[in-house]
C-alpha cells in the first residue's frame, strides 16, 4: 500500500470522528431572528408552493389535451405561453 493511501484514511476517520462529536454533542446556538427574516422566510414558502402549483397546472392541461386531442384546448396554451 501506498503512503498516500494512509494518510487519506487516517484524515477520514479523524473527520468521522469530528462529525460524530458535533452530532452527539451540539453547542448552543443564541441566533435571533427578527420579523423581518421570518416574513421573508414565509414569502419564499408560499412563492414556492405558487410555483409549484402553477407549474404542475401548466403541465397537467398540456397533457391532459394531448391525450384528449383538444385542438382547442392546445390553441390556449400557446396563447398562454405568448403571453
Amino acid at each position: 500500500m501506498n503512503k498516500r493511501f494512509f494518510c487519506t484514511s487516517k484524515l477520514l476517520k479523524i473527520v468521522q470522528v469530528c462529525l460524530i462529536i458535533n452530532l452527539f454533542f451540539p453547542n448552543t446556538a443564541f441566533a435571533y431572528v427578527d420579523p423581518g427574516s421570518g416574513s421573508v422566510i414565509v414569502t419564499t414558502i408560499l412563492g414556492l408552493i405558487a410555483a409549484v402549483g402553477y407549474t404542475f397546472r401548466k403541465y397537467f392541461y398540456k397533457i391532459k389535451n394531448l391525450i384528449a386531442g383538444n385542438k382547442r384546448g392546445k390553441e390556449r396554451e400557446e396563447q398562454k405561453d405568448k403571453e
